[in-house]
């Protein structure tokens, strides 16, 4: 597996969001009640980018539905719950004062 570096932890703040292109993978980093995510950048209803989503407590509102998930779960929220499949999450990983993740 390979440490691709994504943001120095400094940089890091509720309410950033920022998307990289890592091994041909579209991905977004957040950071949401302190805690930071990477998913895949893209909604599992309809593959719509999630870069402009609204970040709420523990939870992501896709821009262009209004489709909520829950960060910890990835699950959809509502009346949409179970029939979408969650978003893809990635295990963050650390090197000195970088946070990336392992390909």
């Amino acid at each position: 597996m390979t440490f691709y570096p994504l943001e120095k932890l400094h940089q890091l703040y509720d309410g950033y969001c920022k998307s990289f292109r890592v091994a041909g993978k579209d991905l977004l980093l957040l950071q949401n009640e302190g805690q930071p995510y990477v998913i895949t950048n893209r909604c599992p209803h309809m593959d719509a980018p999630l870069t402009r989503a609204t970040l709420e407590p523990g939870s992501l509102r896709c821009p262009v539905h209004g489709i909520e998930f829950d960060l910890a779960s990835g699950d959809a929220k509502g009346s949409l719950a179970g029939c979408l499949d969650p978003l893809e999450k990635f295990t963050i990983a650390y090197e000195g004062n970088v946070l990336g993740i392992m390909l």
